[in-house]
């Protein structure tokens, strides 16, 4: 008699264990909500310039490293006619030299990072009037850059042109929405030498910003905790 009560009481044991761990099962992590993560913010509203503006980094706000190397921010505008390429599979390319000068835009605004007059990193923030507008201008962007390997010259009119070797893709780790970067190598009138002009897009929502170096005789870089801050700034702006 007392072994057919142990064993009862054993029984009755294991069920109750098993229903405390279906229990918590069902009304501990099915039925709480998941931690939200933490999210930055993506601008989909057209910007003033002044808007525009806020998400321009100020020195202060650069990685000491950086604040270091770039030892003074100019206020900058892109200005001239729209720039036309000798092949039209090509013109996305010759439009990004002179961010926001084609498009449905709202605003923009741009900025040099200065380490010396001949040293520095331009860039370029233009706010489109929707997010279907500002992909649609990194699309086109994305498409030219293979298509686009070839010879070809860009400038306001034929007579006033400058040649380039061609696009050749760069990789630059993801940032923001979408990402797509180049070198178009522009020939040098007086000795032909090929300069690796750098270019790297960072659509965030409806803001595109465009990070430029020009005209260096070594290999082209921007450095990328300059990207990422600036990224972040639009992001949280």
């Amino acid at each position: 008699m007392r072994a057919v009560v142990r064993r009862a009481v054993a029984a009755a044991g294991a069920v109750g264990v098993l229903i405390g761990v279906l229990g918590a099962c069902s009304s501990g992590a099915d039925s709480a909500p998941p931690a939200k993560s933490q999210e930055t913010r993506r601008q989909t509203e057209p910007l003033s310039r002044a808007g525009l503006k806020k998400m321009l980094l100020a020195k202060s706000e650069l990685p000491e490293t950086l604040a270091a190397r770039y030892t003074q921010i100019w206020p900058t505008t892109t200005v001239g006619k729209r720039l036309k390429a000798s092949e039209s599979r090509c013109q996305p390319l010759a439009d990004a030299i002179r961010p926001g000068s084609t498009g449905h835009i709202s605003a923009k605004t741009s900025q040099r990072f200065v380490e010396t007059p001949e040293e520095f990193v331009t860039m370029d923030l233009v706010s489109y009037s929707s997010v279907k507008e500002a992909s649609a201008v990194m699309d086109r962007l994305e498409s030219a850059v293979p298509a686009c390997p070839s010879p070809l010259r860009i400038g306001e009119n034929s007579e006033d042109s400058d040649p380039y070797r061609g696009a050749r893709k760069k990789t630059v780790t993801g940032q923001g929405d979408q990402t797509v970067s180049y070198y178009l190598r522009k020939v040098s009138y007086a000795d032909h030498h090929e300069s690796p002009e750098l270019f790297v897009h960072i659509r965030v929502g409806n803001v595109i910003a465009t990070f430029k170096r020009y005209a260096s005789y070594k290999d082209n870089v921007i450095p990328p905790a300059l990207i990422r801050a600036q990224t972040h700034k639009i992001q949280t702006t």
